[in-house]
């Protein structure tokens, strides 16, 4: 299922209208734990958390994109929760609340940045924007005038990545924690 693209995952799995400001990150060859720890470091602690999986399987967290509290609004460098031997597919649905500009995925590999992909331009490669996705995503031919293309966008990465859908039932919501940030 891939419907949180368009509202983001709190508030998908919520079934709110409401867009939220959150980040869904898939993560390999790490464990939930060093991702967590990391998280909190950076002042971004997992909102949510899929159940626990064995090595070589994608787990995955949810964590806020900023932190007002602090009025802390720059993103996070994700590439420090991806260590030699680690891989994270990060998805931001809103990367601006007002929709101004479309999703936005990101996929690291081994510390580096492989691949940023702008929803609004999902093919572009730029010297301070690798895609090595932009190949595939034109193989693929998304339809750009179909109304749910975020989703199909959503849907081709996921899959090229073997990534397992995200469901309602799969996701351990910290909904006390959820309060308190937004608090």
């Amino acid at each position: 299922m891939t419907g949180w693209i368009k509202s983001g995952v709190l508030a998908w799995v919520e079934g709110t209208r409401y867009d939220d400001e959150t980040v869904l990150v898939y993560f390999k060859g790490v464990d939930r734990g060093f991702v967590r720890d990391g998280l909190i470091a950076v002042r971004r602690p997992p909102f949510a958390c899929g159940g626990d999986v064995g090595g070589g399987e994608w787990g995955v967290v949810v964590h806020p994109m900023y932190d007002p509290a602090r009025d802390d609004y720059d993103l996070i460098d994700h590439r420090k929760l991806c260590p030699p031997g680690a891989e994270l597919v990060v998805f931001v649905p809103n990367p601006c609340v007002a929709k101004a500009h479309g999703p936005q995925a990101y996929h690291y590999r081994d510390g580096r940045t492989v691949s940023c992909v702008d929803y609004e331009a999902p093919t572009d490669v730029g010297e301070y924007w690798p895609n090595e996705l932009a190949a595939v995503i034109t193989a693929a031919g998304p339809d750009p005038e179909d109304l749910d293309k975020e989703e199909q966008l959503t849907r081709l990465i996921s899959d090229h990545f073997g990534l397992p859908p995200l469901d309602r039932g799969s996701l351990a919501v910290d909904r006390d924690l959820v309060a308190a940030h937004e608090g």
